[in-house]
């Protein structure tokens, strides 16, 4: 395949003081680079019971929109903590806040209430996104406007202006909506689905913002490279960028990294196999489950939605068991490990024989207010996900920001016309410099925290305290086993798939979303956030809820299509009372 070059022109990237860092292209680019930063953590929004007892208050951890660089106000690109990446946008004459989401397609927003709608030309089609096990979401209609990122322009582009939005952890933290950057393939985007049914299959503004760039801007290769670069403990993020045609000039030598071919081929999220797991060295065993795939690999999707990860459980297990010092608990059938916050293990995953290794305080997530016995202790917890049968026959395992803020990642849709997508990946973590920080960066994040208590001892003290949790060597689990986030700061942004067309029915999620911003998020189900409140009152979920509820407790993810998955339309457009659902069937067992 013809391989690409770097764009002879300068991109310079200023910023706002305060909330976006903006974008500004010189005459002649025919790509774009812009740059966000993660700004000081807050603490302030503990929600719900578990705010008050137990492990620890259950914090937001969101941060304000950041900003890096210098420059004018055009285009922003923010991370707000490990949770979500986000870009200014603007429809019509109105500029809103995004998060960027690899694991989704299209396009919507929820506009502060008294905002002129008056630029923009409204489809009469009501659609709803349902998220999760169906009982929240975003409704409203898809309306039509001129769409600007930086220096691109779409004259017309289809999006969802929601009404009404039921899901938790956007608007919270300045976050108005999600766009997202995967295929506009089958049901990836609903959006574009009901916009052809509506007004003919040649119709093309119901595209993806992707999609409607690359077709508008000839000159601009059809990709998207992402640094979601990272400083010390996470309490700050710099120099990170979101590029569409064009790579940061220091990451440049991605170009010559091995082609990673989606696989399966024509799905509509960014998989591909992954042919192994080490620790400190040591090879994993992996295998797949699933029908057809090589011979010691497992298929991964790369979602920037999800802040952490979620894989097999034998990898998983296989990871924490390796840990120095780990111990880990149970309580119904939920799984945690606690791993000594100066850890150093070092976690390697291998794609087309290169390594990528993980920063090793990307194992844990560390929590400064655990309460037991009377007092607080700071304590880190297993950052890394477990469950079996994730995303059905299409993959098995998401790598979120826990392994891309280790790598500059491009995501290319396909060289020239009728060319296979790809990922490529470029290690920024050099595994021996990141051991030699551990102990440096850890120790001053700590300064005025809680003492750490020796994880066993720490686990003594909570079974003392509580009957309900056990040493998790000596109790069976289920087939899951969650790593501590935020719960009530994510909701699982995954949207169902439509039922089988004339059905009348639907039925639990099926499928890891198309959405971020992952956009979008690590999160667990409604009836497992709430067992993992019980569990330890500190449950951070750093991604966007994005997991279907099948009959016990699970992660799973909602953004892919099973077999049988059918986008369907309910009621009549431009009744406001019916709307087009989206949903999918469960996932067995």
């Amino acid at each position: 395949m013809e391989e690409r070059t770097s764009r002879p022109c300068a991109t310079s990237v200023l910023v706002a003081s305060m909330l976006v860092s903006w974008l500004v292209l010189l005459p002649g680019c025919y790509g774009a680079i812009v740059e966000f930063r993660r700004i000081e953590q807050l603490e302030g929004a503990a929600t719900g019971s578990a705010a008050q007892t137990g492990l620890g208050k259950v914090l937001a951890q969101v941060d304000r929109l950041g900003t890096s660089g210098n420059g004018t106000q055009d285009n922003a690109i923010a991370n707000h903590q490990d949770i979500r990446y986000s870009t200014n946008i603007t429809l019509g004459e109105k500029s809103y806040v995004v998060a960027l989401d690899t694991g989704s397609t299209d396009l919507w927003v929820h506009p502060p209430t008294g905002d002129s709608l008056a630029e923009w030309n409204n489809t009469n089609i009501p659609l709803e996104l349902r998220y999760g096990d169906g009982s929240y979401g975003v409704k409203g209609m898809i309306m039509q406007a001129p769409f600007r990122m930086g220096s691109y322009n779409v004259s017309s582009q289809a999006f969802l202006h929601a009404t009404s939005a039921t899901v938790k952890g956007l608007s919270e933290i300045g976050v108005e909506g999600v766009m997202g950057l995967a295929f506009d393939r089958s049901i990836a985007s609903p959006i574009n689905q009901a916009v052809k049914a509506k007004f003919g299959q040649n119709t093309t503004w119901g595209s993806s913002v992707l999609a409607n760039i690359f077709a508008g801007s000839k000159n601009t290769s059809n990709f998207v490279a992402i640094d979601l670069a990272r400083t010390d403990d996470l309490e700050d993020t710099a120099g990170g960028s979101f590029a569409i045609g064009e790579y940061a000039d220091q990451w440049a030598a991605v170009k010559q990294a091995p082609k990673l071919a989606q696989y399966p081929k024509g799905a509509y999220r960014w998989t591909t196999l992954m042919d192994g797991v080490a620790v400190d060295g040591k090879a994993l065993n992996v295998s797949s489950q699933i029908d057809g795939v090589p011979e010691g690999s497992v298929v991964v999707l790369f979602d920037t939605g999800d802040p952490t990860a979620l894989l097999p459980t034998k990898i998983q297990e296989g990871i924490y068991e390796k840990v120095p010092g780990v111990v880990s608990f149970t309580q119904r059938g939920v799984r945690v490990w606690i791993l000594p916050c100066n850890t150093t293990t070092v976690v390697e995953f291998t794609f087309s024989g290169q390594k990528y290794p993980i920063h090793p305080l990307d194992l844990s997530t560390m929590s400064k207010e655990v309460a037991v016995s009377g007092a607080n202790h700071t304590a880190c917890f297993s950052s890394i996900g477990g469950i079996n049968n994730l995303g059905g026959n299409e993959f098995e395992a998401s790598l979120g920001d826990i392994f891309l803020r280790n790598v500059y990642s491009v995501y290319d849709f396909g060289d020239g016309p009728g060319g296979e997508p790809y990922m490529q990946l470029l290690a920024q973590t050099n595994s021996s410099q990141a051991v030699a920080q551990v102990a440096e960066i850890r120790n001053r994040t700590m300064t005025g925290a809680p003492p750490e208590l020796p994880p066993a001892e720490l686990l003594k003290k909570l079974m003392d305290e509580d009957p309900t949790i056990h040493d998790g060597k000596e109790v069976d689990i289920c087939q899951v086993s969650p790593p501590p986030h935020d719960t009530e700061a994510i909701e699982n942004l995954a949207p169902r798939e439509g039922p089988t067309e004339g059905s009348g029915q639907t039925t639990p999620v099926n499928r890891d979303s198309p959405v971020v911003i992952a956009l979008l998020v690590v999160s667990v189900v409604v009836g497992f956030t709430a067992l993992a409140f019980a569990v330890f009152n500190y449950v951070r979920i750093g991604r966007l809820e994005r997991r279907p509820v099948r009959a016990g407790p699970h992660y799973v993810t909602a953004s892919h299509g099973g077999e049988g998955s059918h986008w369907t339309a309910r009621g009549e457009a431009g009744t406001g009372e019916e709307y087009q659902r989206l949903a999918t069937p469960s996932l067995h067992s």
